[in-house]
């Protein structure tokens, strides 16, 4: 993108110069056609538009705006009534009589003075200056191209370099800012391996023109992730990348920069296994381990071969993370999650023993973004709690802020993520399950709940498999299908924005009856299912209302059921007219 700029600005440059060389040279011609002798009197001023030719276009320009000042000067002399052939031939016939250094100098006065105002003279002066106009255009037209070859070739050494080390190095190299170049400190960072699962079984009988497609896919679409949050690509280890933040370019809030690089890849991920599944590729996952602490950074290797590395017991630490994370998890320890657990919600899975480590380590699984910021583990930061309050007690302010958000803003002032939680707990006081609650159960399920966001044709849970979250649809459609017996695929239900799934498998300890899938890019409210209960347990209207909906699903007959019932009296009825 920056060197995008850079061009469109170079480009715009050089068509400024080209109006302006013009400008000038229309100018003159004017002049030239108005007064040919006074033209010729002021031959000096085509030397500026020949200069900004020389360094906006290099030699070329400067040839090409010579040539055009040459002409000038001749049509002008031709306006002005004297014989060219005569003027040339007086012009040689001076230098000819210049015999001698005392000749020469004689002749350069002559040319000099500007109180000579005949023709010839002036003529001849104007020629020969614009000559050494020329001459020097030329010469710095050179200058010009040769400086312009130098900027390109460093560019594409730049760019290229840029492929095999982190840019910011190359840059701090290049420049010889920022001692991170040169040498190795001990500063905190975080730590960021995100692992491919199933790859190995999946490379074992796809192509390799195939699998080297995918590997860079992914490799391009991670490092994007990564490089967006200023993030330091280390390196690719097989099906592995490692990244770090907080250095080279030094952020306080590295480890919120980690979390939002890995959400962003997971989500990516869900889109790069719909387009790998539509070429007849398996789907694969992606586990992810975070850890912060204290590494040494810098350049590390031999006196061939350097790079830029962080080395520490913390990159261990992430690395086993990754290494335990199942596909679409994100791994981290609890002084890591400490940083982040303002807007990232996590759950523990108490102390874990680590390969490599004597002692236990407090792993946390990190569920996605939190709807609202809290303060502490426990409880949502009060503005939170009384924008929620005001969004579900006034119903006035409430439809105000659906349709007329610039008023809301001028009844209640809300900066802009205020604004968009008031105007989402607004919708949401409008979803079945939701009416009737009050602002405090609200607050409670807003404070506990993360952000789930998936692509179109993305599986959002498997039939068959153990449920452990509760989705509310806040954007988007989705539609449910089973399989049956024979192992056929069953639409049974599409489900639109504000409604709810998960909450069966959850309350009556069941796997997931059926398979949800996105049909459009699509957004949920999330409850893993430690939080689920603890929101249950202290919001009793809400837990009424979910407990209400479930009988309900549990009540009515299974839909596949009453799907096969329905084929079988139609196979028995065509069967009976067929003997018939």
């Amino acid at each position: 993108m920056l060197l995008l700029r850079i061009t469109i600005l170079k480009r715009r440059g050089q068509l400024i110069s080209a109006a302006v060389t013009a400008f000038l040279l229309l100018a003159f011609g004017w002049a030239m056609r108005a007064a040919p002798e006074m033209a010729l009197q002021y031959w000096y001023l085509l030397s500026v538009p020949l200069m900004l030719g020389a360094l906006k276009f290099g030699r070329r320009g400067a040839l090409g705006v010579s040539c055009f000042n040459v002409g000038v000067l001749t049509l002008a002399f031709q306006a002005s009534g004297q014989n060219f052939a005569q003027a040339t031939a007086f012009v040689l016939s001076l230098l000819v009589t210049a015999s001698s250094p005392e000749e020469a100098v004689r002749l350069a006065r002559q040319f000099g003075d500007l109180r000579a105002l005949d023709p010839q003279t002036t003529f001849s002066r104007a020629l020969l200056g614009m000559v050494i106009s020329a001459a020097s255009a030329i010469l710095l037209g050179n200058s010009v191209d040769h400086g312009r070859r130098t900027s390109e070739m460093l560019t594409r050494l730049y760019r290229r370099l840029s492929q095999y080390c982190p840019p910011q190095i190359v840059r701090a190299i290049a420049t010889h800012e920022g001692a991170p170049a040169i040498t190795s400190v001990r500063k905190e960072i975080t730590v960021l391996f995100a692992d491919l699962r199933g790859f190995t079984s999946l490379a074992e009988h796809m192509e390799p023109e195939d699998l080297a497609s995918l590997l860079n896919e992914f490799f391009s679409t991670m490092t994007d992730e990564v490089l967006l949050q200023d993030g330091c690509l280390d390196k690719y280890i097989g099906d592995e990348i490692m990244a770090f933040f907080g250095d080279p370019i030094e952020h306080p809030d590295h480890p919120q920069r980690a979390f939002q690089a890995a959400l962003a890849m997971q989500r990516k991920m869900r889109g790069l296994n719909n387009r790998w599944q539509e070429r007849g590729w398996e789907p694969v996952g992606m586990g992810i381990g975070i850890a912060t602490g204290h590494a040494t950074v810098g350049i590390t290797g031999s006196t061939t071969r350097l790079e830029y590395t962080a080395l520490g017991s913390i990159v261990n630490v992430a690395s086993r993370l990754s290494d335990l994370a199942l596909p679409g998890q994100i791994l981290t320890t609890r002084k890591t999650y400490w940083h982040v657990q303002d807007w990232v919600d996590g759950v523990s899975q108490g102390p874990t023993r680590i390969k490599g480590f004597a002692q236990t380590v407090d792993v946390v699984d990190i569920l996605g973004q939190r709807v609202t910021r809290r303060n502490g583990e426990t409880s949502v930061a009060p503005r939170w709690t009384e924008i929620i309050s005001r969004v579900v007690n006034d119903s006035a302010y409430r439809g105000v802020l659906l349709w007329n958000p610039d008023k809301a803003r001028s009844m209640f002032p809300l900066d802009t993520e205020e604004q968009k939680l008031a105007q989402q707990v607004a919708i949401l006081s409008g979803y079945p399950i939701f009416r009737g609650v009050p602002s405090q159960e609200i607050a409670a399920l807003m404070g506990c709940a993360s952000v789930e966001e998936y692509p179109e044709g993305a599986v959002v849970v498997q039939q068959g498999a153990e449920e452990d979250q509760f989705y509310v649809l806040t954007k988007g459609d989705v539609v449910i299908t089973v399989r049956d017996s024979q192992s056929r695929e069953r639409h049974i239900a599409s489900l639109s924005r504000g409604d709810h799934f998960g909450e069966v498998s959850l309350l009556f300890d069941t796997p997931r009856t059926a398979t949800v899938r996105t049909v459009s890019p699509s957004a949920f409210l999330v409850l893993h299912r430690e939080v689920f209960y603890g929101v249950l347990s202290q919001a009793p209207t809400l837990r009424r209302n979910i407990e209400a909906a479930a009988q309900d699903r549990q009540a009515q007959p299974f839909p596949l059921r009453a799907v096969e019932e329905a084929e079988q009296v139609a196979a028995a009825a065509t069967a009976s007219l067929g003997v018939a």
